[in-house]
C-alpha cells in the first residue's frame, strides 16, 4: 500500500456531569471506579489523511449514541454512525449505518434491528486475480522506478459500489442463541481506470490486469461492467461475550446462509454459500489483557458467484462500510486489498489486546490500549478460470500452478476508548510474502473483531 496516512482527531461529548453518574446500593455518588452513561453522547472525527495516488482526504465520520436512563449501560439504546469523505482526486464515501434494540420492542423485547445504505466510489479498487498465489503479484509492474514498471494501477479498476442492507435479529436469551432474517441488494459498476482523474499521469495504453482479464476472456463480458443482485441471508448464532465494544470472554459464533434466486440477479441464474464465523475471548488474569481469536470459512454450496461478488463475505453485522477481502483493514491487516479471492476462503486472526491506563476525565470514562496481531489466509475453494483465450506467452507472466498457500501478516496498534462503545484504532501491519504487498496503515473505528 503505497500510502501515507495522517489523521488529526478530536473526540466530544454532549452533556453535564451530572449524566456521568453511578448506582450503588448505597445511593448515587459520581466517583466510583464504576461508570453509568445517560442520555447522548456522540464522538466526532474530522478525517484528514494523504495518498499518494489519489491525494488529500477531507470529511467528517460520527457515531450518535442514546443510552436513555443509562440503566442498561453500556448497552445503548439507538446507535447511528455517519460518514462523508471525499479524496481530491474524487473517491467518495457515503454511508450510514443504524442498530437498536429497542426500536422492535413493540412487536417483540428480543428483536433488533440493523439497516445500512453505502454508497462508494472507489478510482482505484484493488484487483489482484482469483485464488491467491495461482494469480502472480508483482509490486515491480507498479513501481515507476523498476526496469519491469508496467503502470501503477496495474492492479486496480473502478468501481462504484451501491449497497442497501436491513437485518432484524431474534434472541432466545436463555440459551444465548440468536437468529437473523435479512435482505441485501448490491448495484456495481465497473470499468477500468479513470487515468484522466488520477493526480499523477500514468502510461497510456497500457493494460490493467482487470482489462487483460476482459480482453482474454478470463471475466466474462455479461459481468466485466458489473451488475445488480440481490440476495436474502439466514443466519444462527450463539454470544456469550461479556462485553459487545471490548469483549474479554466469552464466544461469539454464527452459521449463515445466502441465497441469492435467478430472478433477482441479471448476471448469474443464482447461487448458495455457506459462511462460518468463530470468536474467542480469553481473559488473562484480569479485564485489561484479552487474547482474541477469531476464525472465518466461507464456501460456494451451488450455482454460480459473479466475479465482482467474490470478495464479499457474508456477516451477521456490518461493522464496516465494506465486508470484502481477503486483504486490507478489515481482514488481513497489511495485505493487498482482495488478493485472496476464491469460491471459498478461510481466515484465521489471533490478537494480543492490552488496556494500559483506565481514566475518567470531562464527565467522560476513557481508556488508552494496544494490540498485538498475526492474521493467516488461505483459498480453499478455486474459482474456475478460463485460461483458454490467454496468449502462451502471456499465461505464465499472470498465472501460476498449484494449490495456493497460506498468506500471513503481523503488526500492532494503538486504541483510545472513549464512554466504552466509542473506540479510536490504529493499526500497522506488513505482509510475510514480498506478493502479499507492501504494508498497511489503517485509522478507523472499533476493534477488528
Amino acid at each position: 500500500m503505497k500510502s501515507v496516512v495522517c489523521l488529526a482527531g478530536s473526540i466530544m461529548m454532549l452533556g453535564t456531569p451530572a449524566e456521568a453518574q453511578v448506582k450503588v446500593d448505597g445511593g448515587v455518588v459520581t466517583d466510583s471506579a464504576t461508570f453509568v452513561k445517560t442520555g447522548f453522547s456522540f464522538g466526532v472525527l474530522p478525517a484528514v489523511s494523504y495518498d499518494s495516488d489519489l491525494g488529500f482526504q477531507y470529511g467528517l465520520l460520527t457515531n450518535l449514541y442514546w443510552y436513555g436512563d443509562g440503566s442498561k449501560y453500556p448497552q445503548y439504546e439507538h446507535s447511528l454512525y455517519l460518514e462523508c469523505s471525499r479524496y481530491a482526486a474524487g473517491t467518495m464515501l457515503a454511508r450510514a449505518y443504524y442498530d437498536s434494540p429497542v426500536l422492535l420492542s413493540g412487536i417483540s423485547d428480543n428483536l433488533r434491528l440493523t439497516a445500512d445504505v453505502t454508497w462508494f466510489r472507489d478510482l482505484l479498487m484493488d484487483f489482484a486475480g482469483f485464488n491467491g498465489r495461482q494469480s502472480v503479484y508483482n509490486e515491480r509492474w507498479t513501481d515507476s522506478d523498476d526496469s519491469e514498471y508496467k503502470t501503477r494501477v496495474f492492479y486496480n479498476h473502478h468501481r462504484t459500489m451501491f449497497r442497501t442492507m436491513a437485518t432484524v435479529r431474534g434472541d432466545i436469551p436463555e440459551r444465548h442463541l440468536y437468529w437473523l432474517a435479512g435482505i441485501t441488494f448490491f448495484n456495481m459498476d465497473i470499468e477500468g481506470v479513470h487515468r484522466d482523474e488520477l493526480k499523477r499521469s500514468t502510461p497510456e495504453g497500457v493494460p490493467t490486469l482487470y482489462e487483460l482479464y476482459c480482453k482474454y476472456g478470463v471475466i466474462r463480458e455479461e459481468e466485466k461492467d458489473g451488475g445488480a443482485d440481490a440476495f436474502i441471508r439466514a443466519s444462527i448464532g450463539v454470544d456469550l461475550r461479556d462485553s459487545e465494544a471490548f469483549p474479554t470472554k466469552g464466544v461469539w459464533s454464527e452459521m449463515s446462509v445466502a441465497a441469492a434466486p435467478g430472478f433477482m440477479s441479471k448476471k448469474t441464474d443464482g447461487f448458495l454459500r455457506l459462511t462460518l464465523f468463530h470468536r474467542q475471548y480469553f481473559r488473562l488474569g484480569s479485564d485489561n489483557r484479552v487474547f482474541a481469536v477469531r476464525l472465518m470459512a466461507q464456501n460456494r454450496i451451488a450455482g454460480r458467484v459473479p466475479f465482482y461478488l467474490l470478495p464479499h463475505i457474508t456477516t451477521a453485522t456490518l461493522g464496516s462500510a465494506t465486508s470484502q477481502g481477503l486483504g486490507g483493514a478489515k481482514t488481513m491487516r497489511g495485505v493487498a486489498r482482495n488478493r485472496i479471492v476464491g469460491d471459498g476462503v478461510a481466515m484465521a486472526n489471533v490478537e494480543y489486546r492490552w488496556i494500559l491506563k483506565r481514566f475518567q476525565w470531562l464527565g467522560a470514562q476513557w481508556a488508552v490500549g494496544t494490540n498485538i496481531f498475526g492474521d493467516f489466509g488461505i483459498t480453499t475453494q478455486d474459482y474456475k478460470v478460463d485460461m483458454a483465450g490467454v496468449p502462451d506467452e502471456e499465461r505464465s507472466m499472470l498465472f501460476r500452478t498449484g494449490d495456493d498457500c497460506i498468506h500471513s501478516s503481523v503488526g500492532m496498534g494503538l486504541k483510545l476508548h472513549f464512554n466504552t462503545n466509542f473506540i479510536v484504532s490504529c493499526d500497522y501491519g506488513k505482509p510475510l510474502r514480498k506478493d502479499d504487498g507492501t504494508k498497511g496503515l489503517y485509522i478507523q473505528l472499533n476493534y477488528l473483531f
